[in-house]
């Protein structure tokens, strides 16, 4: 290479190479120290991929309880809609207690599901009005 005049041919191109690579690599090593998340998702996303994309109900099944078990213990924020996810799971298990407990945490910690989640609890309380009217009448001699 010839220089003339201290211009090297392809020397600006150089610097602004090496120019580009440090701020990548600055802003690479920055995305890694980012602040840690306001819930516990666990395997939350995972759960919810695998139920409706594979439709391995079981797998989310558990992904699900494990977050939600995990994020009590620890003392974590729940994510929305684990509580409502698992309290509807419990109601297709039939445990309507169980379900009712998740929707009111649901309700309480999200107010914007309140209506969805006060919805689902008088359905609840309605099956089990009825399933209990219905216990009461076959128990009474006709």
């Amino acid at each position: 290479m010839q220089r003339r005049h201290g211009y090297y041919p392809g020397g600006v191109l150089r610097l602004v190479y090496f120019q580009c690579c440090g701020v990548i690599i600055l802003a690479a090593g920055l995305i890694g120290c980012g602040t840690p998340t306001i819930y516990h998702w666990g395997k939350f996303e995972s759960g919810l991929y695998d139920r409706y994309v594979n439709e391995d109900h079981a797998q989310a099944d558990i992904y699900l309880f494990e977050t939600v078990h995990a994020a009590e213990q620890q003392n974590l924020r729940v994510p929305p809609g684990a509580y409502a996810d698992y309290g509807f799971l419990l109601f297709q298990r039939g445990d309507y207690d169980g379900a009712k407990a998740c929707f009111e945490k649901e309700k309480h910690l999200f107010p914007e599901s309140s209506a969805l989640m006060t919805q689902l609890i008088e359905r609840i309380e309605k099956k089990t009005a009825g399933t209990t009217k219905d216990n009461q009448s076959q128990a009474m001699p006709r």
